[in-house]
């Protein structure tokens, strides 16, 4: 709808208005949070000046206890009120040059008052005379711009549904307190505001998406009916980003009693979790605590003398699999598909009900050759009643009783030593420090096991999972006891597991399951703080990765995101994942499919789509661009050249975001080493790669997930690299990173997932 000029004469003088109006609040707060500051470093400098300290009578005690609890809580108080001037403060800053983005026009049923309705990324209001001039995105109000068109509409409140009419729905693009264009909309966000921003070229960092939410996005953003809510998103919907958003509105919506240190997001590694660092900030919202799956299994097996392989790891090997597999690989593959379903999850847990009444093997306590407490002692107080607690709870109860037996023999060690000591001439009349030297030195001999009782280091847990793959008696019954059959190829993953297992080796596939099974011998380890969960990349986790993050998170809403097109994992690739999960997370779970592309451009998604004929739905944007490009090299010499020749030429177009991706670490160090004399500024991603900074990279494809590129390069698509059907996730995957440019070269014939 066209927009007159008296129209745009009077949006521009509102906005001139609303930002003189910002940038004097941010003046006032400026001063205030100088001034809270200054009070605030006062009192801590003067802290004790303040406080009559006396200890000479149990009155006097008291009474400067209550002092310093008083001046504790005076200092308290001025540096919350800085920190609420500061926060207040930095949310202004991020608003000033663009205060808002978004117009409606809304009457409410009985009504004859038609409200203007400005939405911007936080609240402001008239410091005069309180009238609402911008409404924060996430209030109930704004749902009306993202749900509706004009016409007929309604908003929830926290009390009651307000139903009426919605007269307009308009957007802007503002940039430095300039109005640069407007459009008025209809039932979605306008396809004119996201055309500008779709075309624009990627950045360092992902930015939030406030400006453009789609219905669908929208209603996964504010659902908190689902315990699970697990979200299919196509390439490029925007599904990380809107996940983001949704946290964000979590935490304005039940800011009174959520923080942001009980939100937890899993990314697939630490470059991605650098690449969205800035989306919360930017809408005034601090960082969720962020980890990984590999830290939190590194971190639960820290201390076990175990070398623990990395996911990327795992999937290097699969990836470098001959196509005739060897009968060792071929048990592995098989091993990974096993140990990551729920029917080696239900082994498991049989093993820990069996540990229960047998099994558990314990070490001694001894101080060189002297057994302090045996094995047989320990066994026997563990064993020696039947009792319904759990294994935790009673591994409490040993430790507790292996502790005072320590402590015991620690006294009985003192006296010894003490004895020994005060026979002595040098010690004659220097009784105190005799008491002093014995405590010393019995703490010295008993400390290391008091350290090792605590920290239940007398159970060899990576032994008792051991003992799965070497007892067959063991495992068969097991299996019987929930009525599985043994796997096909199960004495081949038996043997090999088994020796990687002797070795101090733990297998990606084997990290979990071990960490289980430590938690049902040791106590599960809960994190009761932790009210929502977010795990991104979902379809690279296993049903027995689901079953692990809800028993360590029981109190907690997940939300998963995933595209199962890009299940590159080999245990992903199991029929029937979404009703898996549900199952697992038994808790009412619902799933939403996004199915619309907005990265890239029709041609790169129609053409991604075909590499994936039987794969989920994806709806490309209406964005039109250049159709992707294959060139053929007829060596690794001719592929370096066009390899450089093409990104110079993006260069030259004022490209600056650019990825070459390979299949495997080993092909990107080898182009690396080919291409990095002639792209001097090429730099090499790594799963050890900390930090995201656009420019020209090169990198394996299983790293670019999540990434978006304005222009991706395939560094040779043929067909000896991508020909196995386990590759063609994968290939799909490096394909969608693109915004506007696509191009894939090849040695010999190219790939058939493209032909």
């Amino acid at each position: 709808m066209t927009i007159g000029q008296d129209e745009w004469q009077l949006e521009a003088a509102r906005l001139m208005n609303v930002r003189e109006q910002i940038e004097r609040k941010i003046e006032e707060l400026d001063a205030t949070v100088d001034i809270r500051r200054g009070d605030a470093e006062t009192i801590r400098l003067n802290f004790w000046n303040d406080i009559s300290v006396n200890v000479e009578n149990e009155d006097d005690l008291i009474e400067t206890a209550a002092s310093i609890t008083q001046q504790a809580h005076v200092l308290s108080g001025q540096e919350r009120s800085y920190k609420l001037a500061y926060d207040a403060l930095r949310k202004l800053e991020q608003i000033v040059d663009t205060p808002y983005f978004s117009r409606i026009d809304f009457v409410e049923a009985g009504s004859s008052l038609e409200e203007q309705i400005y939405i911007g990324l936080a609240s402001f209001l008239d410091p005069v005379t309180d009238e609402i001039l911008i409404y924060d995105w996430r209030a109930p109000i704004s749902n009306l711009f993202y749900d509706f068109p004009p016409g007929p509409a309604s908003y929830t409140t926290p009390e009651m549904t307000i139903e009426g009419e919605l007269k307009l729905k308009r957007q802007y693009m503002i940039k430095s307190g300039q109005l640069l264009n407007m459009f008025d909309t209809g039932i979605s966000i306008g396809d004119e505001m996201l055309q500008q921003m779709l075309s624009r070229n990627a950045d360092d960092k992902m930015h939030s998406i406030v400006t453009t939410i789609q219905r669908e996005q929208n209603l996964i953003i504010r659902d908190d009916k689902h315990k699970v809510l697990i979200v299919q998103g196509a390439a490029g919907s925007g599904k990380t980003s809107v996940a983001l958003q949704r946290i964000a509105y979590l935490l304005y919506k039940y800011r009174k009693t959520l923080s942001a240190d009980q939100m937890i997001l899993f990314s697939p590694n630490s470059l991605f979790s650098d690449y969205v660092s800035s989306v919360l900030p930017e809408l005034g919202e601090t960082n969720m605590q962020q980890t990984t799956l590999q830290d939190y299994l590194s971190y639960r097996l820290a201390g076990a003398e175990l070398m623990v392989e990395d996911s990327y790891d795992q999937l290097e090997f699969v990836l470098s699999a001959d196509t005739v597999l060897q009968p060792e690989d071929a048990a592995r593959l098989e091993g990974i598909r096993y140990k990551g379903s729920a029917a080696f999850l239900q082994v498991i847990e049989a093993y820990g009900a069996r540990l229960r009444q047998e099994g558990i093997r314990f070490s001694s306590f001894s101080v060189g050759a002297k057994v302090l407490i045996s094995s047989e002692q320990i066994s026997g107080f563990f064993y020696e009643k039947q009792t319904t607690m759990s294994l935790g709870d009673r591994m409490e109860n040993m430790k507790e009783w292996i502790t005072g037996r320590l402590d015991e023999i620690q006294l009985e060690a003192e006296k010894r030593i003490y004895r020994k000591l005060s026979k002595e001439p040098k010690y004659i009349g220097a009784d105190q420090e005799l008491k002093r030297m014995s405590r010393q030195k019995a703490q010295r001999a008993l400390g290391p096991l008091k350290e090792k009782a605590e920290k239940l280091q007398f159970i060899d847990v990576p032994g008792l999972y051991r003992q799965l793959f070497e007892s067959s008696e063991l495992y068969a019954s097991l299996a019987r006891e929930v009525r599985q059959e043994l796997p096909e190829a199960w004495e081949a993953i038996k043997q090999y597991t088994s020796s990687k297992l002797k070795q101090g080796h733990i297998m990606f596939e084997d990290a979990t399951p071990l960490v289980y099974l430590k938690g049902i011998i040791e106590g599960q380890q809960t994190v009761n703080t932790i009210r929502y969960a977010i795990v991104d990349e979902a379809q690279d986790y296993s049903p027995f990765h689901y079953a692990y993050l809800r028993k360590l998170f029981p109190r907690a809403r997940f939300t998963l995101l995933g595209d199962w097109n890009q299940g590159i994992y080999a245990h992903a690739s199991q029929e029937g994942a979404y009703s898996s999960i549900g199952e697992l997370m038994a808790e009412e779970t619902e799933t939403v499919r996004l199915v619309k592309s907005y990265r890239s451009t029709r041609e790169i998604v129609e053409f991604a789509s075909r590499i994936l004929p039987h794969g989920e739905p994806v709806e490309p944007f209406n964005r039109s661009g250049e159709e992707p490009r294959l060139e053929r090299a007829s060596d690794e010499q001719d592929l370096t050249r066009r390899v450089v020749a093409s990104v110079k030429a993006w260069a030259d177009q004022g490209i600056h975001s650019m990825a070459i991706i390979c299949k495997t670490k080993q092909e990107t160090r080898r182009a690396h080493e080919l291409l990095v004399g002639h792209l001097p500024h090429l730099q090499l991603i790594t799963k050890e790669t900390l930090h995201f900074a656009a420019g020209v990279m090169i990198l394996p494809a299983y790293l670019a997930k999540g990434l978006e590129f304005d222009a991706v390069l395939i560094y040779n698509a043929g067909r000896q690299v991508y020909a196995e059907e386990r590759e063609r996730k994968l290939f799909y995957t490096a394909c969608t990173r693109a915004l506007h440019q696509l191009q894939l070269c090849y040695v010999g014939e190219p790939s058939p997932f493209i032909m």
